[in-house]
């Protein structure tokens, strides 16, 4: 079994066929409803040796902690490596009683591998088992084993600059958090999708310096403003990202994804909480109303107050099917936000949240989306409420109607695009049908509304702000 990956069934059986075991060998692996099951079988046939044999070989990815030149950084990043490859296959709800298991085998052993193991586990492995981890650790160093020299500052950095760059729609966000271990700087390096859901990318660099320099070239690069971050900030953008499921597309995504999570979790923890406040937990019950529809083209949605313009952007986005094409802005009292833009006057709708330009009932503000079509909303506040206790911010309520598509003209070329779907002799319609990609005009169906799709899409942000 490669020593820095824990063994899944499948894993196992692989390892198994390459060094060419025999074909009573793999069916038992094949009989076998998990590794435990299978290296029982595999002992009670004569082909293992005894699994607590078998933690020994466990124990050698831990081999490299018990080095002279070992740092905490080191054992946190073997560690995080480690319990990404045992997740990676497991049951969550089974995942801690899996590593407290591993750390019993591992103590069983007595050796100084098990120390670093435990050492390590206490820090990084999920709250409920660290506890098991450190007393574990203590009593094999009552046994007169000597703790490695990083054991006194591990998983206690100091907490260093945070910063990071977004496009100005938000869909994807670069974020580095910096920490330090005495002189030694690194910085863990994050890609958020917000689009695909949460953290697509996460890795440690020791070159927090150059990560900088590379952010704001890249930000300079493409007009997008560089942000630098209180820890607080940096947080609460982190701590949104891991509430939804990782979205890793490469397969160096993925392979960075699983190794530094466990890490990752670990420094959000070391990160400063922001103190609660009512804007927390209250939403801006919004209807937005596209302008000169006739008959109205409406959604009413519950959005959270603190939500910044640019993640509004995409909340209208959703709401009404754009596609996010084109150029947007929101026109507010305080002036224009969407794409800074100091020639157009636009300010920076990341910096801006709903709360801050529409504070209360009544109050109302424009988000003009394609500048060409000129597709033209009026949102206007209803009410402003505290959030329900278990539900998912932003949410439709309701709505009336179909969206117009992309490029149809504005609100009077959709007009005219609805008239003539509507006449099968008019001489446009095959084209226009065609432009659609529809084979009937049966299937366009402006008087459609469908919440709970609209819902779908947006959950993808989605969070619940109070829970149960």
């Amino acid at each position: 079994m490669p020593n820095d990956v824990e063994p899944t069934l499948s894993d196992l059986r692989a390892m198994l066929a390459d060094q060419g075991a025999p074909d009573e060998v793999l069916r038992l692996v094949d009989a076998a409803i998990d590794v435990p099951d299978a290296l029982e079988r595999l002992t009670t046939a004569g082909f293992v040796q005894p699994v607590a044999d078998l933690a020994m070989a466990f124990l050698d990815a831990f081999t490299p902690l018990l080095e002279q030149g070992c740092g905490p950084l080191d054992a946190e990043l073997c560690a995080s490596e480690f319990l990404g490859a045992m997740r990676d296959n497991a049951d969550p709800q089974d995942f801690p009683d899996m590593v407290a298991a591993m750390i019993a085998d591992a103590e069983a052993t007595g050796e100084a591998e098990a120390l670093a193991l435990a050492r390590s586990f206490a820090v990084l492995a999920p709250p409920e088992v660290r506890p098991v981890a450190s007393q574990a650790a203590d009593r094999l160093v009552a046994t007169g084993l000597k703790d490695p020299r990083w054991t006194r500052t591990v998983g206690k950095p100091t907490v260093g600059a945070c910063f990071g760059y977004a496009d100005p729609r938000g869909a994807q966000e670069g974020l580095a958090l910096t920490f330090s271990y005495g002189r030694k700087a690194h910085a863990f390096v994050l890609l958020i999708d917000h689009d695909l859901g949460g953290l697509k990318d996460c890795f440690v660099s020791d070159q927090p310096k150059a990560i900088r320099a590379g952010y704001v070239e890249a930000a300079g690069e493409h007009g997008f403003p560089f942000r630098e971050y209180t820890p607080e900030q940096a947080r609460a953008i982190v701590a949104d990202a891991l509430e939804r499921d990782p979205c890793p597309v490469e397969p160096d995504q993925v392979e960075d994804v699983r190794s530094n999570l466990a890490l990752l979790r670990q420094r959000l923890e070391l990160l400063p909480e922001a103190a609660p406040t009512a804007l927390d937990t209250s939403v801006h019950r919004l209807k937005i109303t596209l302008r000169g529809s006739k008959p109205p083209i409406w959604r009413r949605l519950e959005v959270p107050s603190a939500t910044p313009l640019v993640r509004l952007h995409q909340v209208v986005q959703d709401a009404f099917a754009w596609e996010d094409y084109h150029m947007w802005v929101f026109d507010t009292p305080d002036g224009e936000y969407g794409m800074p833009d100091p020639e157009l006057g636009h300010g920076d709708a990341a910096t801006v949240a709903l709360a801050d330009v529409a504070k209360a009932p009544k109050d109302r503000i424009g988000y003009l989306y394609d500048f060409g079509d000129a597709w033209d909303h009026d949102i206007v506040v209803e009410d402003v409420v505290q959030a329900e206790p278990g539900l998912a911010y932003p949410r439709c309520l309701t709505g009336r109607r179909a969206a117009p598509p992309e490029d149809s003209g504005g609100i009077w070329g959709y007009a005219d695009l609805c008239d003539v779907l509507a006449d099968p002799e008019h001489p446009e319609h095959a084209d226009r049908l065609e432009w659609l990609d529809l084979d009937s005009a049966a299937d366009f169906d402006p008087a459609a509304f469908d919440a709970d799709e609209v819902n779908e899409y947006l959950s993808r942000q989605a969070k619940v702000l109070v829970k149960e």
